[in-house]
């Protein structure tokens, strides 16, 4: 049987691939420079195959370099108020983003959510549901856990700084962070809820590791850590 039909079925020029593929010709070069884009991680991204990027989100950036900085079209939840715009309500169905109602169970987004992996496409969620522009990392949700619970798919944890200070100085510093892969163990709500308290434990050691980093003048040879002792890095 078949899955539910995405947003993006159907076409047949721009394709979420096609139009990641031309924007990362077009775009990437222009974001991580004028940004000055610093990665640390990125070969723990799986090359292909089903995987879900839980980063945090400071700033609308967040979406655009992150993109410049992985090759795979991330699919990205986004919320339904964008969908709303005249001219974004058709733009962002191409690059593979599917709306979400936020502050509810969106069963529509989860299924949509859950097609993607079965298709072995890249997710991309933002743990906090919300932008926090305070250094903490917000609160990690269980809906990422989830999702990875039933499908099977990763979690790569991902830890941005530095967008929220793109709005006043587009030439600030971004940094990204990548974690190492971790699979869910087991499902139901106690396992769910283990795995977003780990996912929110990595993303604090990220967090500690890019801040450490920047102090010591961002080195390209820095290397993120590894997960803590006993934990599931496959």
């Amino acid at each position: 049987m078949s899955g539910p039909q995405l947003p993006w079925d159907g076409f047949r020029v721009f394709t979420p691939e096609r139009t990641w593929g031309l924007a990362w010709v077009l775009a990437r070069r222009a974001i991580r420079s004028l940004s000055a884009v610093r990665l640390w991680g990125r070969e723990r991204i799986p090359k292909s195959g089903p995987v879900i990027l839980a980063s945090n989100h400071r700033s609308f950036y967040d979406i655009f370099v992150l993109g410049a900085s992985v090759k795979r079209p991330i699919h990205y939840m986004a919320k339904v108020e964008l969908f709303e715009n005249p001219v974004l309500g058709r733009l962002l169905p191409h690059t593979g983003a599917f709306p979400v109602r936020r502050g509810e169970v969106d069963r529509g987004a989860l299924d949509a959510a859950r097609e993607v992996l079965e298709r072995g496409g890249m997710l991309g969620i933002f743990i906090d549901g919300t932008r926090h522009h305070a250094g903490a990392v917000g609160e990690v949700r269980a809906g990422a856990a989830m999702i990875a619970g039933q499908t099977g798919a990763p979690i790569v944890p991902v830890y941005i700084h530095g967008t929220d200070r793109v709005v006043d100085d587009p030439r600030a510093p971004v940094s990204i962070a990548f974690g190492r892969p971790f699979h869910v163990e087991g499902r139901g709500s106690k396992a769910y809820r283990a795995a977003a308290d780990h996912l929110a434990d990595e993303l604090r050691r990220l967090q500690a590791f890019t801040e450490s980093a920047e102090r010591a003048g961002r080195p390209r040879d820095a290397v993120p850590p590894e997960p803590a002792a006993g934990e599931d890095a496959s």
